[in-house]
């Protein structure tokens, strides 16, 4: 819009000029006709500029594209986009085959949480498909039973069905789990996001997170990084604060494993994954991307990790 104007200008003034052409044409004017002329043209001028200096300063609000991530989502055109990223999104379960106390009695315990494809595979958290503890509630609170992990197996659950899954990565320390997608007929969509740059995020960017608030289904929420490092004293998280930033106004419970996307020029990236909240008041945390991205490339080969970014392999 900006670059127009000066297109406005020269047609404003062209017409000026062909109205004094034809006005005067057939005569000699006058040094007070020309002074007015000269006026008037710098009056126009002046307008013209106001004009600009007031579409500059909404442009500043409204953002244009700069090469960076967004501060609103005034640039997104295609909104279909959404749908795609959560036809990506799956539910996955996983069974703990727990050996409990002096008594030996074998017990099952099963927990589920959600997943995103990405390319042929499915990225979540390591503590959404881990389970190291029986552990049973009781009006005082949940209490761990002494036990013995025996074995645990993860599923793909899509239209009744269960697919086991087979684990690619899974980092405590990180907390991030892949899974190979199992051969199927259920078409699953991969994210149709690229992967984003975490290192480039600023407080305030604007944020979509695509999760399973409350285990209520699968929907798409606002938010904005708040900080660049996760919160203090999070209890049972062993990441580094730097490998984290928090979310304000977009995270509930259930969000774990959710991708977050950020907006660069209206164009979505994925940025991170929702690893926590703090109980429903809509601040929580996600693991950024970047060390993801580096835990991922440790355990999948080129052509994987492209598939993964979303990018094309180099013919080399």
């Amino acid at each position: 819009m900006v670059k127009r104007t000066p297109n406005l200008k020269r047609l404003a003034l062209t017409c000026l000029a062909v109205v004094v052409m034809v006005s005067l044409s057939g005569c000699v004017a006058s040094r007070k006709e020309v002074y007015h002329l000269k006026n008037r043209t710098s009056e126009i001028q002046d307008d013209l500029d106001r004009l600009e200096r007031e579409i500059e300063e909404r442009l500043r609000f409204v953002g244009r594209p700069d090469g960076k991530y967004d501060y609103n989502n005034s640039l997104l055109i295609d909104t279909r986009v959404f749908d795609e990223v959560l036809h990506s999104i799956v539910t996955i379960q996983t069974a703990t085959l727990f050996e409990a106390g002096q008594s030996s009695q074998r017990v099952v315990k099963n927990s589920r949480g959600i997943g995103v494809v990405v390319g042929r595979h499915i990225l979540t958290l390591d503590h959404v498909v881990t389970q190291n503890s029986l552990e049973v509630a009781t009006p005082f609170g949940t209490v761990s039973l002494p036990s013995k992990k025996l074995e645990e197996k993860t599923f793909l659950v899509s239209r009744d069905r269960k697919l086991v899954l087979k684990k690619v990565l899974g980092d405590p320390e990180l907390d991030i789990a892949l899974f190979e997608v199992p051969a199927n007929d259920l078409n699953l969509a991969s994210l149709p996001s690229p992967v984003g740059n975490s290192d480039e995020l600023t407080v305030g960017t604007f944020l979509y997170i695509a999760g399973n608030p409350f285990n209520s289904g699968i929907n798409v929420r606002e938010g904005i990084v708040s900080s660049l490092l996760g919160l203090e004293g999070i209890q049972k998280i062993s990441n580094r604060r730097s490998d984290l930033f928090v979310i304000s106004n977009g995270v509930v419970p259930g969000d774990s494993g959710a991708p977050v996307l950020a907006l660069r020029d209206g164009v979505p990236e994925l940025v991170g994954i929702v690893q926590g909240t703090l109980g429903s008041s809509r601040i929580g945390w996600a693991v950024k991307i970047n060390p993801i991205m580096r835990g991922l490339s440790k355990n999948l080969d080129r052509e994987e990790l492209y598939m993964v970014q979303k990018e094309n392999p180099p013919l080399y």
